[in-house]
């Protein structure tokens, strides 16, 4: 179909001129016939406003129903709403439904792992600092006891030397342990064999002994003049002061042993340095096994060989037992008291009065033997 549309030429016209209001328009009809309709236009007049009475007329509903390509401003405008607001709902479900929970879970996770991690750092600056310090303190404990046993070994040598170099027995009782108590033993030894000094020429070795789990005692041996060597036990006293054990340098006997077992002093008592062991032999006084345990003594010093007996069961034979049995075939090294009762019919017998020490070493003054 042909659309047709005349160009109406518009012209000014002064105010007292009546203006033309008519114009010819031409409308599409039901059946899409062209009519030609005559109608007043408004009247446009050019001064110092607009007119009042112009004013926009709105299209017909017949106009409104071929512009389907052609919305007007109110529905673009519903549009953009409509848009806008499932935009606004969108965020709003999303916002609602996000897991925030987990969110705070994480969150406190992290947290709690900074703060453990902030706390491990203080408590192991404070234990670097703490372990710093009680490697410091036990450097500078050990340099003290490094200092001390320097210390120990200057006086022992020193007093090994000078307890070799003595002139006399006062001399000598200056180096020794327990002087008051071997005075006598020392002047009783030294009447028969006087007193020699003697020169040391090289210390040989120097070793700590722990003795009844003291500490404090050490074994020195050192080479003499002549290519003669020689042993003796000290006991440090101090950092200054060091003393030897005279009575185990001499292995000091009241009696010669062998002397001791040939003339069989009658009612005789000594304290002496013997090997003890587990023995059968029974005879004359000491013959009943059920009654007395033997015991086979030697000496260091001798060649003789005595039996002594302790009555079963008491205090002293368990002592003996417990010393000596589980030892079998190995002589220990005890100090006895032995005792020759008068009008003894055995040769070989003797009684064992009491253990002075489980070793040929004086540990305690207190154990120590009667002179």
């Amino acid at each position: 179909m042909k659309f047709r549309k005349d160009k109406q030429k518009i012209e000014l016209r002064p105010v007292d001129e009546k203006p033309d209001t008519k114009a010819r328009i031409i409308r599409l009809g039901k059946d899409a016939v062209e009519e030609e309709v005559e109608e007043e236009l408004p009247t446009v007049r050019v001064g110092d406003g607009a007119s009042s009475d112009f004013s926009a007329q709105p299209a017909s509903k017949d106009e409104l129903k071929i512009r389907t390509n052609d919305p007007g401003i109110e529905s673009l405008i519903e549009k953009e709403v409509v848009v806008s607001g499932e935009a606004w709902d969108s965020e709003f479900i999303e916002d609602r439904n996000f897991p925030w929970g987990w969110v705070v879970l994480v969150a406190c996770i992290f947290s709690s792992a900074i703060l453990w991690s902030l706390f491990n750092l203080n408590e192991g600056s404070e234990k670097s600092a703490l372990l710093t310090e009680e490697a410091k303190a036990t450097q500078k404990k050990e340099e003290q006891e490094e200092i001390n046993v320097e210390a120990q070994v200057t006086v022992i040598e020193k007093t090994t030397r000078n307890f070799f170099d003595s002139r006399s027995v006062e001399e000598m009782l200056r180096y020794v342990r327990y002087p008051q108590r071997v005075r006598p033993l020392m002047e009783k030894y030294y009447a028969t064999e006087p007193l020699k000094p003697i020169r040391i020429e090289n210390m040989l070795s120097l070793s700590p002994l722990t003795i009844d789990n003291y500490a404090s005692y050490w074994w020195a041996s050192c080479q003499l003049e002549g290519d003669s060597k020689a042993h003796v036990i000290l006991e440090s006293i101090s950092n200054k002061e060091a003393k030897v054990d005279w009575e185990t340098y001499v292995c000091y006997q009241p009696m010669a042993w062998d002397k001791f077992a040939n003339e069989r002093p009658s009612g005789y008592t000594g304290d002496f340095r013997v090997y003890v062991e587990k023995d059968t032999f029974y005879s004359h006084e000491f013959s009943d096994s059920n009654a007395f345990d033997s015991y086979r003594l030697t000496a260091l010093d001798g060649e003789e060989v005595l039996f002594g007996y302790v009555p079963c069961g008491r205090e002293l034979g368990l002592r003996m037992q417990e010393l000596t049995g589980n030892k079998e075939g190995v002589p220990q090294a005890l100090i006895l008291r032995l005792y020759i009762p008068k009008e003894l019919e055995s040769k070989r017998g003797v009684v064992i009065q009491k253990i002075v020490s489980p070793r040929w070493f004086v540990v305690d003054d207190s154990t120590e033997a009667e002179p």
